[in-house]
């Protein structure tokens, strides 16, 4: 099996409200997949039902679920979290309430490894001292008695990731992980879940907003609007050749030097819907520049050589 996550066709709803519709994906073993979209679009919830971290209220169904060859629908919930604690890594975007403040790094790395592995604390601070060491840390002895609030958010941040790779997983999800850093801490962020994947060969799910990012780091990406996938592929074919108007519009709003000066910035005008995300029509239609009548009513599938999007354009 080549495959570290499949997901079929999920759907999430806070009670009448869907919230994730018909969303699938599909990432190879030693790949970083991408997802994007703007806020509220769905990413992390779609990324938590794999690892079932859903909160509380919301109910999911999917045809499959299946990480590192494992259909967790087919499973009990413990034994969901023992598997899911043991070949599965988070990698929160708010690094401030993710670590305890008041609980020593030393007493907070090395506790899912005791848990889930069976261990011993002692033996789990001897590959916290590896991990810390592998993302950069120079002093990992002495990042291991401090408290998180003596970190910055870049040094938060990697411990983080050391945390995510305490089990060996085979697969971890990178939610936003470079929000609230400065540029040059993103991309020394990025530049290490880069070596970690090279390294590893663990699968990553990089969830941004941010198009650049994710086209300079992502074999694959998927865009994710209101809840849906509307168009994946390899990022190459994507931006090359975007077919949903929603990211064409996404692309054309990526930074560039050639911008003249008081040229307009692009822009996408209204706001992703909340509600109606259970519609058989296109969502993105009430700020589709090419909206037809039929966009309101159903909308075409396409999937050219790997190639999947959602419209009636084509």
């Amino acid at each position: 099996m080549n495959e570290t996550v499949v997901l079929k066709n999920l759907h999430i709803k806070d009670g009448k409200n869907t919230l994730v519709s018909n969303t699938s994906l599909t990432i190879e073993k030693g790949d970083i997949y991408g997802l994007v979209g703007e806020s509220g679009s769905g990413k992390t919830l779609t990324a938590k039902a794999i690892i079932n971290l859903l909160p509380e209220g919301l109910k999911f169904t999917a045809d499959e679920i299946n990480v590192a060859g494992k259909n967790i629908l087919k499973a009990s919930q413990n034994e969901v979290t023992m598997y899911i604690g043991k070949n599965a890594g988070y990698i929160p975007q708010n690094t401030v309430f993710f670590l305890h403040p008041m609980i020593k790094i030393k007493n907070q790395i090395a506790d899912g490894y005791v848990h889930h592995m069976k261990r011993s604390k002692a033996e789990g601070l001897k590959i916290s001292l590896q991990l810390l060491d592998m993302v950069g840390f120079e002093n990992p002895e002495s990042i291991l008695n401090f408290y998180p609030w003596q970190l910055s958010g870049g040094m938060r941040q990697r411990v983080n990731i050391a945390m995510a790779l305490m089990n060996n997983p085979a697969f971890i999800i990178a939610d936003e992980p470079t929000t609230a850093l400065d540029s040059t801490v993103q991309k020394q962020v990025m530049e290490l879940f880069k070596k970690i994947n090279g390294d590893t060969g663990i699968s990553i799910l990089l969830i941004s907003h941010d198009l650049s990012l994710i086209k300079h780091y992502c074999l694959k990406i998927g865009v994710m609007y209101a809840g849906q996938i509307v168009e994946s592929g390899y990022s190459k074919d994507i931006f090359e050749n975007p077919k949903h108007p929603y990211t064409q519009l996404l692309i054309k709003m990526m930074p560039t030097m050639n911008i003249k000066k008081n040229e307009p910035i692009p822009e996408i005008k209204g706001f992703v819907p909340e509600k109606g995300r259970d519609s058989q029509g296109c969502l993105f239609k009430e700020r589709c520049p090419f909206a037809m009548d039929v966009c309101g009513i159903s909308v075409k599938e396409h999937n050219d050589s790997g190639h999947y999007y959602r419209c009636n354009l084509y």
